[in-house]
């Protein structure tokens, strides 16, 4: 019995002397490994430090950083491993620091400044379009994965071919539309579908060009947010980019402009005749107001005959009958309109196509001047004289 017992303890000690055996023979083939997925798929990954490149069976997270041990062995297609343990991981590989305005369109990139380069991200960052950012991590066939990254402060001033955001509001609706910031003029390259409308209030991103004019480039409709119309403020107090209300007398007509009596300058957009008030919404531009909102407030016909109340400058109403004509051989004529003590001269040029007859009944519309010495009507257009009281 003692030599069957004896026999069985040597058998457990042999068991156990080969098992550490074994242990000892696995152990020192495994190996650790930190490094940045950069492939995944179908159970099979592959990470890398910078250096050196691990196939592993496994499916990991891409742009996650981990631990990995296991047994390596190599293949045709490099090293591999399965892994026994896997587990999240610090970085202890070096990374790049690449600064750059984050732009991710048909892709991920950086756009670095003071430079024409980009750099193209394997990942998208969790920040806006535009934004200036500093990324750490691995450069991998071209691509950089994104490690860590941090938001800058971007500079005041635009930097040509990077990004900008600007606010302000459309002064001419084009192809090419122009906005104004509120100190300067800038030309947007908008996608071929998307238009704005003058007197809308816009922030845009987009990138900046130094071209004959501060220029942006936009890339997508989605870069373009329109906040409103611009402020409405009485026209009196209306500077660039805002939209002047009031309402004014027509004094003026251009082919297509209208000039009123309240402001130097033109009125575009809306047709009316002299001596007609009209209220209007307008937005303000350098040299015009454009309307956005017109209507004749007051006719023409309801101004007072001015003939009586001679004023230099003074756009007026003249009602009377005519009580002498002159031609002059070079087609320009005059007219004398009187009403009861009061009279003055109707100047006649050739190109207003007028003809008027002594007793007619006539009414004008211009502004007071002298001729040689005596009171005239200055006429601009044959449509501004008509036969009766009108």
């Amino acid at each position: 019995m003692m030599q069957r017992w004896k026999l069985i303890i040597l058998l457990m000690i042999g068991i156990f002397l080969v098992f550490s055996v074994l242990a000892r023979i696995d152990k020192p083939g495994d190996e650790s490994f930190v490094g940045l997925c950069v492939y995944s798929s179908d159970g099979f990954s592959v990470m890398t430090n910078g250096k050196t490149s691990l196939g592993v069976y496994a499916e990991l997270k891409l742009g996650g950083i981990y631990n990995v041990t296991g047994g390596v062995f190599n293949t045709s297609s490099g090293l591999r491993m399965r892994p026994k343990y896997i587990r999240p991981s610090l970085p202890t590989f070096p990374t790049s620091d690449i600064k750059g305005f984050y732009w991710p369109s048909r892709g991920y990139y950086l756009l670095i400044p003071d430079s024409e380069k980009r750099t193209k991200l394997a990942l998208p960052l969790n920040i806006s379009k535009g934004d200036m950012v500093n990324v750490k991590g691995l450069f991998y066939r071209g691509r950089l994965y994104p490690v860590a990254y941090s938001k800058l402060t971007p500079p005041s001033n635009p930097r040509d071919g990077m990004p900008w955001r600007v606010e302000g509001v459309v002064l001419y609706s084009s192809r090419k539309p122009i906005l104004w910031n509120g100190s300067d003029k800038i030309v947007l390259y908008l996608p071929y579908s998307l238009r704005l409308k003058p007197g809308t209030e816009v922030k845009v991103l987009g990138i900046f060009r130094r071209y004959s004019m501060p220029s942006l480039i936009v890339d997508s409709q989605d870069d373009v947010t329109v906040i409103g119309m611009a402020p409405r403020v009485p026209f009196m107090e209306a500077g660039i980019g805002k939209i002047a209300v009031g309402a004014c007398m027509v004094v003026g007509r251009g082919k297509s402009s209208l000039r009123l009596d309240c402001t130097k300058l033109r009125l575009t957009g809306f047709n009316a005749r002299m001596g007609d008030t009209i209220r209007f919404e307008a937005l303000v531009r350098k040299s015009s107001l454009l309307c956005l909102n017109c209507s004749v407030q007051e006719g023409r016909e309801e101004l007072p005959n001015g003939i009586c109340n001679f004023s230099p400058g003074e756009f007026v109403k003249v009602h009377g009958r005519v009580e002498w004509v002159r031609i002059y051989g070079n087609g320009f004529g005059l007219a004398n309109v009187t009403k009861d003590n009061c009279w003055v001269l109707l100047k006649l040029r050739k190109s207003l196509g007028i003809s008027l007859t002594t007793n007619e009944a006539v009414t004008a519309y211009g502004t007071f001047k002298t001729y040689h010495g005596m009171p005239a009507l200055n006429i601009e257009s044959g449509d501004d004289v008509c036969f009766g009281n009108c």
